[in-house]
């Protein structure tokens, strides 16, 4: 935990993400395309060249939607197949970034669109318009000074970053969808979504506006379809213009209502009332469906078959881990099973079932395949996105390497053929899967094309002994199952909220049915009656400027000429300077020039501050990330002396990491550290860490489902060396109730309070490069033992009682409560021994302050055996920082 003001809190939020590449990745390349500087390795030189066309006819396409030109160049990157995520972002800072990840395969069926690169851009390049409004004279002169830096406030030079994600995720879905690629408003499963919250009557602004943990891809499904509506009745181009309208007011950028009203007439509230009364008016002409529930879950996985049994994964809670559910189709027995998987479809392999996923495989890399129960990858599916087996053993499955733009069929080691939709094998090894081609929507049973619909939407299912093949597709309120027969297509369900489906018998299945609260698993009785898939048009369709193949690709420039050196390709990226006040420090300030490598694999700072001992330094800090070894450097030194604090001209840190191990849910890795603080009465710790850790946490989980962790450690400290080691486990129990076990020993040669040596016993629970020390929240003063062992056991109990509100600035989110107990064994305080009993009573707040910060608020009190090491009872309050 950790006390920090809400504007630097704002800071760390944006300024902080992961890594963005695996280390010792591939070579890269650059090509400059009109504002933008592409990166793309050997590979996906021809994926660059689709991508460079795109981008030349995009961004004055959204130059005139958004109404102004963006002042940062555009950084996009096209990320190896050593990234395999189904993924891509946009961050304004460093740098105006944009990076696309390859991994699109696995999600063919969820996005409805044709080209996944395409869609990656249109998306993207949406958001990059977004955050780098400013429609104001300070935003932009700040701007001319820091380029997009953190200055004063975190939005004054990016005002944009304090909105919603349900208005950014949902705008970059509306434009997404109008280019004739498709895109999920083209879903019949996510309309179906949609409209059965508007049922429930879950269309408001303080569900809508606010994060939560509710049921339901809020931000991008129903953001996107909110958008549209503003977009049919106001025009894309308003649409667009919120984001130039809400940067003009830099000083305050939370004024929603008023820059709706200036975009589109109507002020944000308004206009989701008149969406909700729209969208509850269609609902309610909508079919829900009804079956014999089978499970629920608050998370969609796909259904999967054999000749006896239908099985997949759900998480009824949403905050546990998953179970294997599986249905015999002889009798309809169901069987469960809670297990450790990756959430994905459900294969069954070689008599075990694995989940087809993403993952670490290894420090450097990241691949999708199947895995099993422990998070491993079953050896000779990296980098495949496996659709099933035929008979005599051969794996059918998208190659992910090269399905950056659409997924790529193999059969065994050969191409089979470029296809727009999950593939189905029956029992006879044929395939069947959809072709897109424009707007035209192809089912076909191996090469040969059986039945042609217009639309994005749909996936095979199932083949029964007849050879008639059950597919879903869009109905007019949603999602359907319906069949092909003798050339024939039957809609084989009257309801509008089918998304899945598995045959048990000629006359009946097992269907995922959307609820407005949950995912239900349901045996259905089938109905059929003659009925086409219902073709969703968007009313942008006929104002598309291009579609999948319509980019002038002559026109494209990138090559292997310019390679990508990632220390040579640091730039400028901004100043980050923050200003305060302390009322016996005085002026305060904090300053720090930036520089970086798009790729973030190199960064580095030339840093000044004044701090609350009055004293003047300036320096400069470099990480690099690029290798497997990783590795900081800061040095500084100090401008002037305090005669009251006795310091030396510098000061230096140096950190390095090397991972081990990184596959599944394990991770290792050994970290070295060393400091010389500038005050001279400061510890000059060396040290040396080896940690080992298997954490699973699942879904919206407040906490680890299970943990267990070791830290061994070793340091020198002038001349005095301490060692010892931390245990950890934690364990959910049942419901949301979690136990945690830590034991911790720590020995020194010495200890001197007065000279900062030995083991540090402190109460603050800041983090720190030195890990031979212990908290003890009750502590009175800091200070330093000989031999400590620490023994400690919790229990937290979640409770999700919430509140949201749309205008007033703080809502509740969930809370915990917490009762621990510790024990500890001190030695060499003050040339003696101590025991101490400590027992905690604590609660925890999970806030949301101005729609946007998630903040978790703690109140502990603490009481404590031990007069002469602490106070009978302490209370502390404190913020942690959630990212």
């Amino acid at each position: 935990m950790k006390q920090i003001p809400a504007a630097l809190f704002v800071c760390m939020l944006f300024s902080s993400h992961a890594a963005t590449i695996v280390p010792h990745d591939q070579a890269y390349y650059t090509a400059k395309v009109r504002n933008t500087e592409l990166i793309y390795t050997q590979k996906n030189l021809p994926f660059a060249k689709q991508a460079a066309a795109v981008e030349q006819w995009l961004q004055p396409h959204y130059e005139a939607l958004f109404g102004y030109k963006m002042d940062e160049p555009m950084y996009v990157g096209l990320l190896s197949e050593y990234n395999q995520i189904a993924n891509g972002f946009m961050m304004p800072y460093p740098y105006n970034l944009q990076m696309n990840y390859i991994g699109g395969a696995m999600l063919v069926d969820y996005f409805s669109s044709t080209s996944w690169l395409n869609t990656l851009l249109y998306h993207e390049t949406a958001h990059n318009y977004q955050m780098n409004a400013k429609a104001n004279d300070i935003s932009s002169w700040l701007h001319t000074l820091f380029k997009n830096g953190m200055v004063f406030v975190p939005w004054f030079t990016l005002p944009n970053i304090t909105v919603s994600s349900f208005l950014l995720e949902g705008n970059g879905v509306l434009n997404e969808s109008c280019h004739n690629n498709g895109g999920r408003l083209y879903s019949g499963r996510f309309k179906a979504e949609m409209l059965m919250q508007a049922r429930a009557g879950y269309l408001t602004p303080e569900r809508l506006y606010n994060p939560t943990y509710f049921f339901g891809d809020n931000p991008y499904i129903l953001g996107g379809f909110y958008q549209y509506f503003l977009a049919q009745h106001y025009g894309l181009k308003a649409v667009n213009s919120f984001w130039r309208e809400n940067s003009n007011d830099w000083y305050w950028p939370f004024f929603t209502n008023n820059a709706m009203k200036r975009a589109i007439g109507i002020d944000f509230e308004t206009s989701v009332a008149q969406w909700r009364t729209q969208m509850e008016k269609e609902a309610s002409k909508m079919q829900p469906v009804h079956g014999t529930e089978v499970a629920t879950s608050q998370f969609y996985t796909p259904l999967n078959a054999n000749e006896n049994e239908i099985f997949f994964l759900v998480n009824e809670s949403g905050r546990e881990r998953p179970t294997l559910v599986r249905l015999q189709k002889k009798n309809l027995h169901v069987s469960t099973e809670t297990s450790s998987f990756f959430s994905g479809k459900v294969l069954r392999v070689q008599g075990r079932y694995v989940t087809q996923a993403a993952a670490n495989t290894s420090p450097i890399r990241i691949y999708q395949g199947l895995y099993d129960a422990n998070g491993y990858v079953l050896e000779g599916t990296e980098s495949k996105v496996v659709q099933g087996y035929l008979r005599e053993g051969e794996a059918v499955y998208f190659d992910v390497s090269g399905s950056f733009d659409q997924p790529q069929l193999y059969v065994g080691n050969n191409f089979y053929a470029q296809v727009n939709s999950s593939v189905f094998i029956d029992a006879k090894d044929n395939l069947y899967y959809f072709v897109q081609e424009g707007k035209m929507r192809t089912l076909y049973k191996n090469r040969v094309p059986l039945t042609t619909f217009r639309g994005y939407y749909g996936m095979v299912v199932d083949v029964d002994a007849d050879g008639n093949v059950y597919f879903i597709a869009a109905s007019p309120y949603g999602s359907s199952l319906y069949r092909l027969r003798h050339g024939l297509v039957e809609r084989m369900s009257r309801g509008d909220t089918v998304i899945d489906a598995r045959l048990i018998d000629a006359t009946t299945a097992l269907a995922v049915l959307v609820g407005s609260n949950a995912y239900t698993y349901a045996i259905l009785s089938l109905d059929p009656v003659e009925e086409q898939p219902f073709e969703t048009t968007l009313f942008c369709e006929n104002n598309a400027t291009l579609d999948t193949k319509a980019a002038d690709l002559s026109a494209s420039v990138p090559d292997l000429e310019h390679a990508y050196v990632s220390v040579f390709n640091m730039d400028y990226s901004g100043v980050d300077l923050f200003l305060g006040n302390d009322e016996s420090a005085g002026f305060l300030y904090n300053l720090s020039i930036n520089f970086a490598d798009p790729l973030g694999q190199n960064s580095l700072s030339i840093f000044s501050q004044r701090d609350i001992d009055r004293l003047n330094i300036a320096g400069i800090r470099y990480a690099n990330t690029q290798y497997l070894l990783q590795y900081s450097l800061s040095a500084y030194a100090v401008l002037d002396h305090n005669e009251s604090v006795e310091t030396r001209d510098y000061g230096l840190a140096a950190a390095v990491r090397l991972p081990l191990l990184q596959r599944g849910y394990y991770s290792a890795d050994m970290t070295a550290n060393y400091t010389e603080d500038h005050e001279v009465a400061s510890r000059e710790p060396l040290s040396a860490t080896l940690n080992l850790s298997k954490v699973e946490q699942y879904g919206v989980s407040m906490f680890a489902n299970a943990l267990t962790s070791a830290s061994l450690y070793g340091m020198w400290d002038r001349d005095d060396f301490s060692y010892g080691f931390t245990l950890k486990a934690q364990r959910q129990l049942w419901g949301e109730q979690y136990l945690s076990v830590e034991g911790q020993y720590v020995r020194s040669d010495t200890a001197d309070t007065r000279q900062e040596r030995g083991i540090k016993l402190t109460q603050s629970l800041f983090n720190t490069s030195d890990p031979a020390t212990v908290v003890m929240p009750s502590l009175r003063d800091t200070l330093y033992v000989s031999k400590t062992s620490v023994a400690r056991i919790g229990l937290h109990s979640v409770f999700n009682c919430s509140s949201y509100f749309f205008t007033f600035p703080v809502s509740l989110r969930r809370e915990a409560l917490k009762i621990a107990y510790s024990y500890y064994d001190l030695s060499g305080v003050m040339h003696g021994s101590e025991r101490s009993h400590e027992i905690e009573l604590g609660i925890t707040f999970d806030t949301l302050w101005l729609n946007r910060l998630g903040i978790p608020l703690s109140v502990d009190v603490f009481y404590n055996d031990n007069a002469m090491l602490a106070d009978k009872t302490t209370l502390r309050f404190s913020m942690d920082i959630a990212f």
